[in-house]
């Protein structure tokens, strides 16, 4: 008697998350493509992998440059206020 509730309650515990599975699924199906996935079809991000590798190195050289020159002011400015 144990085992046949164990199982019924392996079913409807697996058609719960089969349904709520497909729900996901349907959903993003119905959902517009965003900005990125419409440039990367147009061909903006198109590019040999050590381009793109290239790109991104520069992107993120760019970005840490930014970050230092902002901590480097900042102190600066602290520097400024204790005086």
């Amino acid at each position: 008697m144990r085992a046949v509730f164990a199982l019924a309650s392996l079913l409807i515990v697996l058609a719960v998350v089969g349904l709520s599975l497909r729900h996901a699924l349907q959903a993003n199906r119905d959902l517009p493509p965003t900005a990125s996935a419409g440039a990367a079809a147009s061909g903006a991000a198109a590019g040999s992998p050590r381009a793109v590798t290239s790109q991104y190195r520069r992107d993120v050289e760019q970005a840490l440059g930014a970050g230092a020159q902002h901590t480097a002011d900042q102190a600066a400015s602290a520097a400024d206020d204790v005086r």
